[in-house]
Parts: C-alpha cells; sequence; structure tokens
C-alpha cells in the first residue's frame, strides 16, 4: 500500500511567513505568535525588532531574564531619553542594534550609560543619533554634552564601522575628535550636527585637512559652516564629495557675505547641487539660490512660511535643473500615513496662483511637496503643468477636505492607471471601466488631473499616502 505523504500548512512555508511580517502591525504580530510553533519562532523576532520608548515606556521595567531571552532581537531603539531607559539598554543582550537614537546628557550617569550602549552596538549600528536636551549655561565645560570617538570605533574582530547615518544634537566636540569620527566611519553618507559645537583647531600639521569622500550629505548651523573667526580648516573642506547641504540660522544677528558663500563652496564642494534651507528670515535661501545661480540646482527644501513670490522667482532661477521641491519638516511633524485629514495652514492662501509657477516651470521636477497650502483647481488646470515626470505629490485641494472625498479621489485615479495599462497591453477597456467625461466634481476633477502624470506613484492629498495599486 502507497504511503501517503503528510500535507504541509502552506501557511508554514518560511518565504510566506516573511512576507506576511512586512505588513503587521506590533498587536498583529503578537497574535501571529500564537498560531504555531513555526510562527512563534519568526515573530518573536518581529515583536521585538523594534523599541520605542515613547509608545512602550514599560520596556524599562522589564526584568533582566526577559531581556536576556530576547534582548539579541531587537534592531531598532527610538526616543531613549532618561537614565531609565539607559539602564534596561545597558544589558549585554542588546548588541545587535542597527538603528539607535539615544539622550546622553541627563546625567553623568546617563552619559557613561549612553556610551556604553553605543561602545556595544557600534559594530553593527547604521544610523546614530546622539541627542542633548538640556542645555547648561556653559555647554563646552559639559562632560555630558560631550563626544567620545572611541565609543564610535568597533573592536578589530568586528572589522570597520557600518555607520552610514550619524546625527550630533546639541553636543560638543573638538576639531579632532570630529576628524577622528569620520576617520572611523569610512561608511558614513550623511553627517548633521544640530545645534553641536567644533571648538579648537585640528592639531594636525598636515597642510590639507582630512577628506571623507563618502559623505554625501551634511548639516550644520551658518555660523558653524562659516565662523566669524575662521579658525584652521573649513567644515566644508572635509567633505569634497558634497551633494547635500544643510543649513539653518536662528540667530538674527548674524549674517554670511554671499560672496564667501559662494567662494567656500566653489573651494571645497563645487558639486554641491540639494540644499535643505531654514532660518527665522527666510533671507538664507535668496542668499543661497541667487549666489550659486551657476550650478546645477535640483533639490530644494525651505520653511513653508517664508513661501512667497521672491523665493518662486529664486527657485525658478534653477527651473531646467530642479527636480525636488518640498517644505523643510523634521519626521515627526506630520504623519503621512495618519488615519485624519490633516489641517492645513492658512498663512498662504491667497497666493495659490503664485505656487503654479513651480510645477508650470519646472520640467524636471519628480517630486512636489506642497501639504501645507491648499490650491484652488480653477488655478491648478489653468496653465498645464509641464512637470510630466512627476512621481511623487503632496498637496491638498479646496473643497476636497474628507476622508470619503479623498478616498473618491484615489479610487477614480487607479481606475484610470488601470484604463492606461489596459490600453498599452491592447486589452479592451470594460463599459465600467470608462471614465465619465461629464463628472464635474471635484473629486473627478482632481483624478482628472493626476492621470496626466503617466510616472506618479505617491500621492498625499491629506489623508494617508496611496499608490496606484
Amino acid at each position: 500500500m502507497a504511503s501517503t505523504a503528510p500535507t504541509r500548512n502552506p501557511f508554514d512555508l518560511p518565504e510566506l511567513i516573511i512576507h506576511l511580517s512586512q505588513f503587521v502591525t506590533d498587536e498583529d504580530a503578537i497574535s501571529c505568535a500564537l498560531v504555531s510553533k513555526i510562527w512563534t519562532d519568526h515573530f518573536v523576532s518581529v515583536i521585538w525588532y523594534k523599541v520605542d520608548f515613547n509608545t512602550q515606556p514599560r520596556f524599562a521595567d522589564l526584568s533582566p531574564a526577559i531581556i536576556l531571552k530576547h534582548g539579541h532581537h531587537i534592531r531598532v531603539i527610538k526616543n531613549a531619553k532618561t537614565l531609565p531607559h539607559a539602564n534596561a539598554l545597558a544589558h549585554p543582550s542588546i548588541n545587535q542594534l542597527t538603528k539607535l537614537h539615544i539622550e546622553t546628557a541627563t546625567s553623568p550617569l546617563q552619559n557613561i550609560r549612553a556610551h556604553e550602549v553605543i561602545f556595544r552596538n557600534n559594530h553593527s549600528l547604521e544610523r546614530l543619533d546622539i541627542v542633548a536636551t538640556s542645555t547648561p549655561a556653559n555647554k563646552q565645560d559639559s562632560l555630558a554634552h560631550c563626544i567620545s570617538a572611541p565609543a564610535l570605533s568597533p573592536p578589530s574582530l568586528h572589522g570597520t564601522s557600518k555607520l552610514t547615518n550619524l546625527k550630533l544634537d546639541n553636543l560638543v566636540l573638538t576639531h579632532d575628535t570630529l576628524v577622528a569620527v569620520l576617520q572611523i566611519c569610512p561608511s558614513l553618507s550623511k553627517l548633521q550636527l544640530f545645534s553641536t559645537d567644533i571648538i579648537g583647531r585640528p592639531t594636525t600639521t598636515a597642510a590639507l585637512p582630512y577628506q571623507h569622500k563618502g559623505i554625501r550629505a551634511f548639516g550644520s548651523p551658518l555660523n558653524r559652516i562659516f565662523p566669524v573667526n575662521s579658525i584652521g580648516f573649513s567644515l566644508l573642506s572635509h567633505f569634497p564629495n558634497l551633494t547635500t547641504l544643510y543649513a539653518w540660522n536662528y540667530d538674527r544677528n548674524f549674517t554670511v557675505p554671499v560672496t564667501r558663500i559662494k567662494k567656500e563652496l566653489a573651494q571645497h564642494c563645487p558639486g554641491v547641487t540639494g540644499f535643505h534651507l531654514a532660518d527665522s528670515t527666510g533671507t538664507l535661501v535668496t542668499d543661497f539660490l541667487t549666489t550659486i545661480t551657476n550650478r546645477n540646482v535640483d533639490e530644494f527644501v525651505f520653511r513653508s512660511r517664508h513661501t512667497s513670490l521672491e523665493l518662486i522667482k529664486t527657485v525658478l532661477l534653477h527651473q531646467t535643473t530642479m527636480r525636488t521641491i518640498m517644505p523643510y519638516c523634521p519626521e515627526e511633524c506630520l504623519d503621512q500615513d495618519k488615519n485624519e485629514v490633516a489641517p492645513v495652514a492658512n498663512h498662504l492662501q491667497e497666493s495659490s496662483s503664485l505656487l503654479q509657477l513651480i510645477p508650470r516651470g519646472c520640467p524636471e521636477l519628480d517630486t512636489l511637496d506642497l501639504y501645507f497650502h491648499e490650491m484652488d483647481m480653477d488655478d491648478v488646470e489653468a496653465e498645464e503643468w509641464i512637470c510630466k515626470n512627476l512621481t511623487t505629490l503632496r498637496m491638498r485641494i479646496k473643497g476636497l477636505d474628507t476622508a470619503e472625498m479623498i478616498l473618491k479621489v484615489i479610487a477614480l485615479w487607479r481606475k484610470g492607471c488601470w484604463r492606461r495599462w489596459q490600453k498599452k497591453a491592447g486589452t479592451p477597456v470594460a463599459t465600467d471601466d470608462k471614465e465619465d467625461e461629464t463628472d464635474m466634481s471635484i473629486e473627478a476633477r482632481v483624478a482628472r488631473h493626476l492621470l496626466k502624470f503617466d510616472k506618479l506613484w505617491t500621492v498625499w492629498l491629506g489623508y494617508q499616502t496611496w499608490t496606484p495599486i
């Protein structure tokens, strides 16, 4: 008698489990872990993959035995702000982090614990944010605000650092320490020094500064990039292959001659084509973009409240090369996937037609993010947008102010994309899928506008982010 092979449960296929795990919430992952032993073995690592102390404050109260059992699964730590947080992370089993956001300056003991966590994980970290929220009267005399370069250096048995993204916020390091950090982290591609003081002059006797040729993006306050009393090498001189510069200035008494901006950028960073600029008045934008008209600027990020005719004219100086226009916005300022319609700023509503100059004048634009402004469809339809390579669009439309209305737009857009794909494939379009050209509702008008851009993939209209499928 032929034996019957046991039937395998298709839901136990490793490929399927891995695919499912990419789309589940933490609550779903806990439910999945209860399905079977095979699912438990996989979804436990999903449950423990990320710890965010803002949403999971009880992690700091877990027993060492629980952390010992599961700590090796943790890869991402966010918002570790207090000494209890740092103490919980000090467990030796937490030693494979790839992303870490940690506060170091709450107290001297906090500083020690935080650097222990960094040192134990420096061989695996890819992104590291070191933050100090407190600012003492003399920050440069505070040991808790000082950065230790050795904490970032992996032991030789682990090879070189994998760090690609480093942010130091409100801290202090000497110029020599900065150079040491650059040498320790050869894979670094992005370095941001938010309100971080660089003190002293390099002690090197070399004629040229150390140059990190892998860093493509660098950010720092304007008065650190262009100090009044320049001592030693310019910060920019360390990044010869820079392509994106983040600069901000909130000191109304500090200005930089535009001739100096032009000279130092040309001398040290001739390849910069992207600028993220923020200040208290908006003059920083015009100072930079009018100074570098000979550059092929392709990315521009600005403070939305500084939008004006002057700013738009400045942007259009680079209209033939501009690819990305978006407002300066920290990650936490707007949740693109929040389950409610986002509010609209009202400081620029009277200038809707001004903003139309950007998509009408920049043919290479692929990312247009004007989430802060509510456009009038009459203005949008008055003249053609020439940015036919648009892939990402974030905007608000006057009258499109409920989730139901936005969902209807997305449904019409998706149906239109489907018609286009059928046409390209030579497949007849079903009668039910044909466009109702008589529909002049606001939803239909917006959907028709979206369908003008064949490459459009990411759309945000005030309620969650959508794709054509």
